[in-house]
């Protein structure tokens, strides 16, 4: 019963903690760079990680991790932190929450099967994020727009390359390989821009750990693991959580009200969760290892 239960908790786990993100940055970070807030966030447990991968790890699959690491991490973040700062964030956030759609829309490129079901439930998803999250009153940059589409789409592709070609690397090792990574990428990336490194209070230094050794390091890790069990394009579902836990902190932390349609919204968002997740696999998907 354990060993069936982990794996659905750790997927779980993963979205809760990365929806964090919103309110702390914003009640801990106002008006961090957002170059250097993604290299950091990723760059600090890279330091730490980057020890637990053999030697014999990195030569027999580093191809293989260099462009996971590019597709889950750095292409991601980069985009995600840069949608962000030129978009509101509800609409930045309704954005990416098409990862399950693109997920599903990838899959049936590859020739494998989808259900109806998951395809509608993806649609819902993404309505229920738009009721909760949509503030936008003022024209949206085509740029922003390109760039949170693209973060989902990058991380999509990482996701379902990471289900097929990781079954033969421990999910410890995988994720301390790609954020080790992706923390290079990213830091020589923040180097490079000559973007001042923000000035960071106490606090700010503590968000810092929340948001790299445990948002980055622990839920990726738990993201990666439950990845081995829980088939693919329902784990990719579960990442509608996090607008749902994002808001959630904003009236919890932030003293924000909820209005009747976020309510509604957030409602659409757990069902087309649960939804997702009790659909049969009728139409085999990728097999993931256990």
């Amino acid at each position: 019963m354990r060993d069936e239960v982990l794996p659905w908790f750790l997927a779980v786990m993963a979205p809760v903690v990365w929806g964090s993100t919103y309110f702390v940055t914003q009640k801990w970070l106002p008006g961090a760079d957002p170059v250097w807030l993604a290299a950091v966030r990723v760059g600090i447990p890279a330091l730490f990680m980057v020890w637990l991968v053999p030697v014999p790890v990195w030569q027999k699959f580093g191809i293989r991790l260099l462009l996971m690491s590019l597709l889950n991490i750095s292409l991601f973040s980069g985009l995600l932190f840069y949608s962000i700062s030129v978009l509101p964030g509800g609409v930045a956030a309704t954005l990416v929450a098409t990862l399950p759609l693109q997920v599903i829309l990838l899959r049936l490129l590859a020739g494998q099967g989808a259900e109806v079901t998951h395809l509608l439930a993806a649609v819902g998803g993404v309505i229920g994020v738009g009721m909760l999250l949509w503030r936008a009153d003022t024209e949206l940059a085509l740029p922003g727009i390109v760039a949170a589409l693209s973060a989902a789409f990058v991380m999509a592709a990482g996701v379902l390359m990471a289900s097929r070609y990781s079954a033969d690397i421990k999910p410890l090792q995988l994720t301390a390989a790609q954020i080790s990574l992706g923390g290079v990428c990213l830091l020589v990336f923040a180097g490079l821009s000559g973007h001042p490194f923000p000035e960071v209070t106490q606090e700010g230094v503590i968000a810092m750990f929340w948001m790299g050794p445990v948002g980055m390091g622990v839920a990726y890790w738990a993201w990666f693991r439950a990845m081995a069990s829980v088939p693919v394009h329902k784990l990719a579902f579960l990442g509608l959580l996090n607008p749902v836990v994002a808001v959630l902190g904003g009236v919890v932390i932030m003293g924000e009200m909820l209005t009747s349609g976020q309510l509604v919204g957030m409602a659409i968002i757990l069902c087309c969760v649960i939804l997702a997740q009790l659909v049969g696999n009728r139409r085999a998907g990728i097999k993931t290892a256990s």
